[in-house]
């Protein structure tokens, strides 16, 4: 059996990425899997770019859980003079570009040497922008060279910050000559950005490829039918509404992801939650780390048959 090209596709979702880091720390524990090795591209959107900056850094799983506990209440410190976000963003950007330079220092795009993708929003063109490391200079499907080395000098920490940056939570973040905000706009759940660039770069077919995505849980958060104001803080009531895009964006690419590709050469982790989700409500933090758990253990033989059959097969070449 041929082996199939294989993709690590992480979710946004602010301090819900606590749950994927537990996922996927149990995961690597319990199931013997080395996601920088067992990989052939990690892609990641807001709190899922910084899961994959740190396992392309070669950084321990546990300390990012670490970092969503320790850590939260700094990424997500409310400026003093600013409650609900009308005039300016919730939080002050600098505290998370402070937490990220302490995991990441000064490193580069260019100093990595693992395919990664890390998807962010130009809002001053109105178009998607997704940071690529080098990929060891890939031919695309046509025999061509696709040295991707546009953003060789970028910083790490400055493609989260970019991916990271959720309208009315943070302010947009400038790269370069770019305005950029929340990858979750339109790739909150990265597996088509994914899949296209397997066939682009890795002249990959669908039926050649396999996926393993980790989600940060989906909110039942429908609009009331007999609501009379729709104003901003009204009827679409901020957070919510930028809550039901993720959400939509999140189930949509997914679903879609099931008519491009085998099922069977999928596995989606994630929850379904009857209450909100805020992305920065950080008192959350002991329930996600057990839902992570209890997700893990219910479904421990299904994640180890995709893991054996998929990702350690040792019979594949």
């Amino acid at each position: 059996m041929t082996r199939k090209f294989r993709i690590l596709s992480l979710d946004g979702g602010g301090i819900r990425g606590l749950y994927s880091a537990r996922m996927l720390k149990r995961i690597e524990k319990d199931c013997g899997v080395d996601f920088y090795n067992d990989f052939d591209l990690i892609v990641g959107t807001s709190t899922g770019s910084i899961l994959a900056g740190a396992i392309v850094s070669k950084i321990d799983l546990d300390k990012v859980v670490s970092l969503y506990q320790d850590e939260g209440k700094n990424i997500f410190k409310k400026r003093w003079f600013t409650r609900i976000g009308l005039f300016r963003s919730r939080y002050n950007p600098k505290s998370f570009e402070k937490v990220l330079k302490s995991i990441f220092g000064d490193t580069v795009l260019g100093d990595i040497q693992k395919p990664l993708l890390i998807n962010a929003t130009n809002i001053g063109n109105s178009s998607q922008f997704v940071f690529k490391t080098d990929f060891n200079n890939q031919k695309d499907g046509d025999g061509n060279e696709k040295v991707l080395v546009r953003d060789n000098d970028i910083a790490l920490s400055d493609a989260i910050l970019a991916s990271s940056a959720a309208p009315i939570y943070f302010p947009p973040h400038k790269v370069k000559t770019h305005l950029l905000a929340d990858g979750g706009l339109w790739a909150n759940s990265p597996v088509l950005v994914a899949l296209a660039e397997a066939k682009k770069i890795f002249n990959k077919k669908p039926e050649d490829v396999v996926i393993l995505s980790i989600g940060t849980g989906l909110e039942k958060n429908d609009y009331d039918i007999d609501t009379k104001k729709w104003g901003f803080l009204t009827g679409w009531k901020r957070e919510k509404l930028i809550s039901m895009i993720l959400n939509l964006q999140t189930k949509t690419n997914s679903d879609l992801l099931q008519f491009l590709m085998p099922k069977e050469n999928i596995l989606r982790l994630t929850f379904t939650s009857t209450k909100a989700l805020p992305l920065d409500k950080i008192s959350e933090n002991s329930n996600l780390l057990s839902k992570a758990d209890s997700d893990f253990e219910e479904q421990h033989s299904m994640i180890q048959n995709f893991i054996d059959t998929h990702i350690k097969d040792i019979s594949v070449k």
